[in-house]
C-alpha cells in the first residue's frame, strides 16, 4: 500500500506533519501485529500534489492511499482508510 502525503505550504500549516507522524507511528504498529495482511506501507513525503492549485475551496491537507485522495485530511481519517484496507 502506498501512501503519499503532501507537504505544500498550505498542507504543511493544516496539519500534514502530524498526520505523517501518526501514519509513521501506525507502520510500526502494523508489523508487529498479525491481525493485518502483510503488505508493505510504503510512505510517501511529496513536496506538493497540486490539488489546492486552481481550487476555489480550501482542500488542505492532502493525502494519498493508493489511489485515494483525501482532501482536507485528519489523522483519523487517513488511519481508519489504511486499517480498513489493511485488515485481513
Amino acid at each position: 500500500m502506498k501512501v503519499k502525503v503532501c507537504m505544500g505550504s498550505n498542507c504543511t500549516l493544516l496539519g500534514a506533519m502530524n498526520i505523517l507522524d501518526q501514519v509513521e507511528d501506525l507502520k510500526d504498529l502494523i508489523s508487529e501485529n498479525e491481525d493485518y495482511r502483510d503488505d508493505e506501507l510504503d510512505i510517501d513525503v511529496v513536496k506538493c500534489l497540486g490539488y489546492c492549485k486552481g481550487e476555489s475551496r480550501n482542500v488542505s491537507p492532502v493525502v494519498v492511499v493508493d489511489d485515494e485522495v483525501i482532501c482536507n485530511a485528519t489523522s483519523q481519517i487517513v488511519m481508519e482508510k489504511i486499517m480498513k484496507k489493511l485488515r485481513k
